[in-house]
């Protein structure tokens, strides 16, 4: 028996198992050491990749924002180890009240990437400029243009894609590449495994392009001077600041600005609480670059868009205007060449003179010592009898008179070429004495409201819910209404609230409510905006938007006419009537005491 079992196990087919069983034996421990020799190599190796990334990339910021879309574990124990200032972890609906420095962005899918992303975008703070890192893990290859394509329609450009294998693939894109100006993007670039990376900068600059061959889209308003509308077929040449600012400058970096009116600007853009927005800036948020028509800088425009400010050399503000005051009634100079201390004196002298007439002469007629020293002020001449002491004392009123009659003539004389006006309303506390009614129009309310958050603090009629109707209706009116305007528009339309003989019908209160600053806005992520802040304040040092501003008034004056008073027109504002009834009268006087005087002489000859 054991013969035989030693000849089956010297047999060929033995041999042939045992080789094959020893064989097996060998592959599987093989595999098990290999799979071991793996596990150790890549045993947290996508951690220490992300965490590699973001200690080199995003270590200058004070705080990241890692935001959980369905993975919450993941990246929050990577980070934690690492010793970072400020992490903040978050899901896409919180509402950030501080700027989100840096994104670390941990998703389950590509799809659910897409749903939530739009939540980052409409929050506040939103910052599209920053660096973002974004790990997908059940991410397919053939989805990543539907992930990029979302990042390029918020103007995300410093971006890393990460799947969520054990040695994650790095993706990015570049629309500024080929000329691309952010709005397209030729191919996704495969930056390759993530544990090769540290010797690739993840991160460059991608606007290697700049703005040149870029044609920009601008909504603009009607709002000159900052924008003007020109009709069509019109040989009107001049254009707006705003865009003459931005034809130099893109001569300067060669793009082009391609412009669309959209409306006359009266509508003023509020932001809602869900980052919704009306207005003309709704344009931004619809595909439009930048956004013509002097809009004012408001604290919440300055966290959903990128501005330039400060192109103009004088601040524009908000101010009250009244109609202004017109001229007194002829009759009213009569009096009204003297001031009330004036009256008062000459009332006291002449109360003291007559006491000492009185005093001194002691006549039986008082009344004749009034007549007396009345014909004197009219420098009407009498006899003077008495001592030397009493014709030295009417000699004395005679003077005083004189004088007072001498100023009131020759002041009364000049009243023809400087008239004597009503009162004027020059302040806010006029306002009030006087009781004047507001007469604002929507867009200034809105805009109150935005800045100082009190709409209740003035009211407005029907027909001043336009712009220019509330200065119109205020300077028809009759001294009964305000309203509030911007200076620099009003500065623009004010000739046509001259009247026909080219005289002002409104008064600018002297202190404005407030000041504001007219800025140029573009979508959230605009780039070079401190290289086009830059530009702009070199025109305005240059002089160049002044001089621009200059010729746009210039070339809107020259369409006026105004009439020339000629002798009928000019109301000469000498009392006439009261002038002539005056010498009626004294020539009535005068013959009657002619003839009171013959009647006293035939009687005494009597």
């Amino acid at each position: 028996m054991k013969k035989e079992m030693k000849i089956f196990e010297n047999s060929p087919t033995c041999v042939i198992g045992k080789m094959l069983l020893r064989s097996c034996i060998l592959l599987l421990c093989t595999s098990l050491v290999k799979g071991g020799i793996e596990d150790i190599r890549t045993k947290d190796s996508k951690g220490k990749c992300i965490g590699n990334i973001v200690k080199k990339y995003f270590k200058r910021s004070n705080t990241i924002s890692l935001v959980h879309m369905g993975n919450h574990n993941e990246l929050v124990k990577v980070l934690n180890t690492m010793q970072l200032k400020t992490i903040i972890s978050r899901s896409p609906q919180s509402n950030m009240t501080i700027l989100n420095e840096h994104y670390v962005i941990d998703a389950n899918s590509s799809t659910y990437f897409i749903k939530q992303f739009r939540y980052l975008v409409y929050e506040r703070r939103w910052n599209p400029t920053t660096r973002f890192l974004i790990l997908i893990k059940n991410l397919n290859v053939h989805d990543l243009y539907n992930v990029f394509d979302i990042l390029l329609r918020y103007h995300v450009i410093n971006i890393l894609i990460l799947n969520s294998t054990a040695d994650p693939d790095i993706y990015t894109y570049n629309p500024f590449e080929n000329f691309g100006c952010g709005r397209r993007y030729d191919r996704i670039i495969d930056l390759g495994k993530c544990s090769k990376s540290y010797t690739k900068d993840l991160y460059p600059d991608k606007l290697i392009t700049g703005l040149r061959n870029c044609t920009f889209n601008v909504a603009s308003t009607h709002w000159p001077p900052f924008s003007i509308k020109r009709p069509i077929n019109s040989t009107y040449i001049m254009v707006g600041i705003e865009e003459y600012i931005f034809r130099i400058i893109s001569q300067l970096e060669s793009f082009n600005i391609n412009v669309t009116f959209i409306g006359d600007g009266e509508k003023f853009s509020t932001i809602s609480e869900n980052m919704s927005i009306d207005g003309p800036l709704s344009f931004v948020q619809n595909g439009a670059d930048m956004v013509f028509g002097g809009l004012v800088l408001v604290e919440a425009r300055t966290d959903m868009f990128e501005f330039i400010y400060l192109h103009l050399l004088d601040q524009d503000s908000l101010v009250y205007l009244v109609k202004k005051a017109g001229r007194v009634q002829p009759w009213r100079n009569m009096y009204l060449v003297f001031q009330v201390d004036v009256w008062l004196t000459l009332f006291l002298i002449f109360l003291l003179y007559f006491l000492l007439f009185v005093l001194f002469f002691r006549p039986k007629d008082k009344s004749w010592v009034v007549l007396k020293m009345l014909s004197f002020m009219f420098s009407s001449g009498t006899g003077i009898r008495g001592s030397f002491f009493k014709r030295s004392i009417f000699i004395a009123w005679v003077w005083c008179s004189y004088f007072f009659s001498s100023y009131y003539q020759s002041t009364f004389s000049s009243v023809t070429t400087h008239p004597l006006m009503e009162h004027q309303i020059a302040t806010v506390e006029d306002l009030e004495r006087y009781n004047l009614k507001s007469c604002v129009s929507e867009t200034i309310l809105d805009y109150i409201e935005a800045t100082l958050h009190d709409k209740q603090r003035f009211e407005t009629l029907e027909q001043c819910k336009l712009y220019l109707d509330s200065i119109q209706f205020v300077s028809q009116s009759e001294h009964e209404y305000f309203t509030v305007v911007h200076f620099h528009k009003y500065q623009y339309y004010k000739l046509d609230y001259y009247n026909e003989y080219g005289e002002e019908t409104m008064y600018k209160l002297d202190k404005p409510i407030y000041s504001s600053l007219n800025c140029i806005y573009f979508y959230k992520g605009f780039p070079f905006i401190d290289k086009l802040q830059m530009y702009a304040l070199r025109v305005r040092e240059n002089g160049m938007i002044n001089a621009h501003m200059s010729r746009l008034y210039r070339e809107f004056q020259i369409h006026y006419k105004f009439k020339t008073k000629d002798s009928k027109e000019l109301e000469v504002l000498v009392p006439w009537g009261i002038l002539g009834l005056g010498s009626c009268l004294s020539t009535l006087v005068f013959v009657g005491e002619i003839l009171i005087k013959k009647f006293n002489d035939k009687n005494k000859s009597k």
